[in-house]
């Protein structure tokens, strides 16, 4: 059984930095729903295992580091996904450089069963590699890095609530 499926596991509040980046993408992305949670996330598998453990990575070279992401991220913003969740619905852009919402590839309102966080298959290596799989109920998958990803967890715990009206 997934943590995402789990009726036990307690979901942690959406942090505030993240509260406000959604906000920050909503305005972006020209929609007109307050943002509620966000994360970036990669088109495949390999891309997330290369690219996304580099990325994280060179966040920890002091002085840097910084610099370094940023170098790969303009060079590899093709593979970048944003997953955006509003008050209404979650989003799936391709990413521009700086975070910019480009083409949105998937547009889903919020209910249960929506998104589903980690592997279907039961093996214990395919569990910790696609730990940060997002998989919507129409087949679209994209992938969180596999180190920190607590916005992936966001986006499953936000996206299969419901809409209060």
């Amino acid at each position: 059984m997934s943590v995402s499926s789990d009726p036990n596991y307690a979901s942690p509040p959406v942090r505030k930095y993240n509260q406000r980046m959604a906000q920050r993408v909503a305005r972006r992305a020209h929609v007109n729903e307050q943002g509620v949670a966000v994360c970036f996330a990669f088109n495949n598998l390999l891309t997330s295992l290369l690219i996304g453990v580099v990325e994280e990575v060179a966040q920890l070279v002091p002085t840097v580091g910084s610099a370094i992401e940023m170098a790969i991220s303009l060079l590899t913003f093709y593979f970048h996904r944003i997953v955006l969740v509003t008050d209404q619905n979650v989003y799936v852009y391709r990413d521009w450089p700086f975070h910019i919402p480009g083409k949105q590839l998937a547009a889903y309102p919020r209910h249960a069963g929506l998104v589903k966080l980690g592997s279907p298959n039961t093996g214990g290596f395919s569990k910790f590699i696609r730990r940060g799989q997002l998989t919507f109920e129409d087949g679209h998958v994209v992938y969180h890095g596999i180190l920190w990803i607590r916005r992936a967890r966001y986006i499953v715990q936000q996206g299969n609530s419901p809409v209060w009206r």
